[in-house]
């Protein structure tokens, strides 16, 4: 039986290599998805909420790829915090962004994902030292 780590490992590598259409087998068909920077309440449930949203977070991106990760257990959660690169439409340069998210599993598939800007905020929100979030950005430094 792989572990929750094992299995986001899989979404992130599905996701580079088949966009949405990779991840959506590794979400329960009741998802929920939270991401308090979006309007309303930020909240959206079921596979085809989840695709509507990834649809809106890729549009207007030529590519987007996850290039650097850490992932953290914490029960039946995972804390990743990542680093997704995308280049808009038209050759535009090429943009960053750090930013981390946590997903829920239940047997093998999640059930809950929640997006953050802030690391820290994501690592205190599952019970882990917010402090990783900083040795994450120092090793990602040095890379």
């Amino acid at each position: 039986m792989k572990t929750n780590v094992e299995i986001y490992e899989e979404v992130l590598e599905a996701f580079n290599e088949g966009g949405i259409d990779g991840v959506l087998p590794f979400f329960s068909e009741d998802v929920e998805v939270y991401d308090p920077d979006l309007p309303g309440d930020g909240s959206f449930r079921g596979r085809s909420a989840l695709r509507a949203l990834l649809e809106l977070f890729l549009s207007g991106a030529e590519q987007t790829q996850v290039r650097g990760y850490e992932l953290l257990p914490a029960g039946d959660r995972v804390v990743a915090l990542t680093r997704v690169y995308s280049r808009g439409e038209g050759g535009n340069p090429e943009v960053e962004v750090r930013d981390a998210h946590t997903m829920t599993f239940r047997d093998g598939k999640i059930v809950y994902w929640r997006l953050y800007l802030d690391r820290r905020e994501a690592l205190a929100d599952a019970g882990l030292d917010p402090e990783l979030a900083r040795e994450a950005e120092r090793e990602a430094e040095l890379r």
